[in-house]
């Protein structure tokens, strides 16, 4: 189901950050998205980040998280698998919290606030990944402020926004993008030059791109 409504303003917030090459923090402080701790952190839904929650997580639930770095990895790429299972993990902790556990994989199959754009996908994307920082989990990656492309510019029919990481050393981008897939699945998570260039999983139809 498409909502015009919907999608004018959240189009028009995406143009407005094309280019914008800001920290990830700046970013956050933005959209007033300004305390983020494994105590308390905000999460984004509604398209646009128009509504945030609070959220938390337990002993129990970073248990969870650490046991997917057990053993550490040993390669930036064995870490970005972790990454991305660490990513669907803490989407089913959070979508229970939150009551957005039934979100429907891109942006168009279903909309209500508890329902999630890219843009709050990438935003909270970006929040999950300081998380995971902040347990110094990340050693090969640190992590960037989230990034658009656009139609024409760059390809697809929808402007479409992904958080982002790099990898230390050589300072490869990787796109971090779990909006393609219902709450809950692994991100999926390729260079940024492929992703920049439409990228987009098998079998995906172009109808909500």
């Amino acid at each position: 189901m498409k909502n015009p409504l919907l999608i004018i303003p959240c189009t028009l917030a995406l143009i407005g950050c094309a280019g914008n090459s800001t920290h990830y923090q700046s970013y956050l402080d933005r959209r007033g998205l300004n305390h983020q701790n494994l105590q308390s952190f905000q999460h984004c839904q509604g398209y646009g980040c128009r509504i945030t929650k609070n959220a938390t997580l337990s002993p129990d639930d970073l248990k969870k998280i650490q046991k997917i770095f057990i053993p550490a990895a040993t390669t930036a790429q064995a870490e970005r698998t972790q990454i991305a299972s660490a990513i669907g993990l803490l989407e089913r902790i959070i979508g229970e919290q939150t009551g957005t556990q039934n979100d429907r994989a891109g942006t168009f199959r279903k909309v209500g606030d508890n329902q999630l754009d890219c843009v709050d996908e990438s935003t909270n994307t970006t929040i999950y990944l300081l998380l995971l920082k902040e347990m110094n989990l990340l050693k090969f990656h640190d992590i960037e402020a989230p990034t658009v492309r656009l139609p024409i510019i760059h390809a697809g029919r929808w402007p479409h926004q992904t958080a982002v990481i790099h990898e230390n050393g050589n300072g490869t981008k990787f796109a971090v993008d779990s909006w393609f897939h219902d709450n809950g699945a692994n991100a999926e998570i390729i260079t940024l030059k492929q992703w920049k260039d439409g990228w987009k999983p098998e079998n995906i139809g172009d109808s909500w791109l």
